[in-house]
């Protein structure tokens, strides 16, 4: 009752403290609410425990906090669009390395720049219109030696189940003509999938409907192993192939191998990447043998941020010539920048196509990206110390204020305790205790009046596993710094020391406290 407003004469502040006692109260008394605390802190006593039986095993409860916290981010995310965008931009840069590529008598050796051939973007949003329900608008405009063209396309799907949903597109473009298409996905069980899509042309031509059914594309997968996936696919119409494809992938490797029969051509492709151990960086190297020739690829991929990624991909080989891939993947954002270097197998253009993106790219990120970074840290970490020092500054003001409260009730307990020989607190010091041959300093706080509070019937004590910074009248003078509390008291007229980890627990009167205790041997 030391801290009720009616018992102060400053009720504002009172009246804050014995709100958040009784808070502290509320949950160190329920052990459903006090493991909750201990294993989540104040953000888990915040949650939606209430869909859950009380009485729960300390494992039932996390597993059904990380259940709700997965539903409540799946929720958030439906309720947004989910914009994907694609933007891309080809590069023709043969010019730079292909000799006599021009027999035109008024051609100017020395103008060489690379030319823009293609520009194209696509960009979709998806919304959930029901649980069972999700509508996507997609649209594509493209341009290429100075034609253009574009489409704009609706999709509904619909989940039946976890084993199946079916997809309907219809789309239009701006050369009179109308795309409709149905896909479908089903399990089939033991890891083994079908899917299944059938598109559809509709033409306008002078009053006339023309039908066009341009094929079908059918594909059976299934999981063959640990990491081990595999497919068979089946496409109709023109360009008709079957091929099949094994995928192997493990935390560092991941190996494709795909063989495809069909007209005009048909090959086979075998692709490995390595996934380097900072899980940031990757290489990768293929090959690609067919009825049109064979290409070799290699490349690299770096993951600049949690949200940035980019790739370089060099491709050698007939009929490609050489040929480089640039590409960034921001957020959902995709940018790429297709160049082709020489219609010819050209080393020149390979070694420039290799090397030129490397050190541009470690340019970038040595003198621009990492000293914007350091200096984002800095900052953070000026802002993070900024914030704690007013978050300690106002948990002293809280703390001195609380020690303000109590003095009175802590000088009647000490009075209690003297009279007859029990336990008075003369020394209380918490935080960061350093030797003396350290470069640190300690920095401490007077905690003999809060802990002298906390006396009953000549005993001390505290459990363990929780910080002492929550204790009233206390607080952390230094966060983020190993601190202790140490402890001088008398006892039936003999002084006693004791010194406690943050989060150990309290227990005193000890006789192994004792300045002059001896343990026997």
């Amino acid at each position: 009752m030391v801290y009720h407003p009616d018992k102060q004469s400053n009720n504002n502040e009172a009246s804050d403290i014995f709100i958040r006692i009784q808070e502290a109260f509320n949950v160190l008394s329920d052990p459903t609410k006090r493991h909750i605390y201990d294993v989540y802190g104040k953000s888990g006593l915040d949650a939606d425990w209430q869909i859950m039986e009380r009485r729960k095993t300390a494992q039932e409860m996390q597993e059904e906090y990380e259940r709700i916290q997965r539903i409540r981010a799946q929720q958030r995310l439906e309720e947004r669009t989910h914009p994907e965008g694609t933007f891309s931009m080809m590069i023709n840069a043969t010019s730079l390395f292909d000799e006599n590529q021009f027999d035109d008598e008024y051609y100017d050796p020395q103008i060489m720049l690379p030319d823009i051939t293609a520009l194209s973007i696509t960009q979709s949003i998806q919304a959930p219109l029901s649980p069972s329900h999700t509508a996507t608008l997609t649209g594509n405009l493209q341009t290429k030696n100075g034609n253009g063209h574009g489409d704009l396309n609706i999709s509904l799907r619909k989940t039946m189940s976890a084993k199946m949903w079916g997809e309907f597109m219809v789309g239009a473009t701006d050369s009179n003509s109308f795309n409709l298409g149905l896909k479908g996905y089903r399990s089939l069980g033991g890891g083994m999938f079908a899917i299944a899509y059938v598109p559809a042309e509709l033409m306008v031509d002078d009053g006339m409907l023309a039908v066009s059914l341009p094929g079908a594309n059918f594909t059976l997968g299934r999981v063959l192993g640990e990491n081990l996936y595999g497919s068979l696919n089946l496409s109709t119409g023109r360009d008709s192939h079957m091929s099949t494809s094994v995928v192997r992938e493990t935390m560092t490797m991941r190996f494709s191998a795909k063989l495809q029969l069909g007209i005009p051509h048909s090959f086979g492709v075998v692709t490995a990447k390595y996934k380097m151990p900072d899980r940031k960086s990757s290489l990768k190297i293929g090959f690609e043998a067919g009825t049109f020739g064979a290409v070799v690829e290699y490349g690299g991929e770096h993951r600049m941020s949690d949200n940035s990624i980019v790739s370089v991909n060099v491709r050698i080989g007939v009929p490609v010539g050489v040929a480089l891939k640039l590409r960034l993947n921001r957020f959902t954002q995709t940018y790429l920048i297709p160049i082709t270097l020489s219609e010819e197998v050209n080393p020149v253009a390979a070694f420039y196509g290799t090397f030129v993106p490397l050190a541009i790219y470690a340019g970038v990120h040595y003198l621009i990206i990492r000293p914007y970074r350091k200096q984002e840290k800095e900052r953070q970490s000026e802002e993070s110390e900024e914030s704690l020092t007013n978050e300690t500054k106002r948990r002293k003001e809280e703390a001195e204020a609380t020690i303000k409260m109590m003095k009175q009730s802590s000088q009647r307990k000490i009075d209690a305790e003297e009279r007859k020989l029990g336990l008075v607190i003369t020394e209380a010091w918490y935080g960061r205790f350093v030797s003396e041959d350290s470069s640190r300093t300690s920095k401490l706080i007077d905690v003999r009046i809060p802990l002298q509070n906390l006396v009953e019937n000549s005993k001390l004590q505290l459990p363990a596993g929780i910080t002492k910074s929550g204790l009233p009248g206390f607080y952390d003078p230094c966060p983020g710094s190993e601190i202790k509390l140490k402890v001088v008291y008398k006892f039936r007229g003999g002084v006693h020391k004791a010194s406690f980890d943050d989060r150990d627990a309290v227990r005193i009167p000890l006789r192994s406290h004792s300045v002059d205790y001896e343990p026997s041997n």
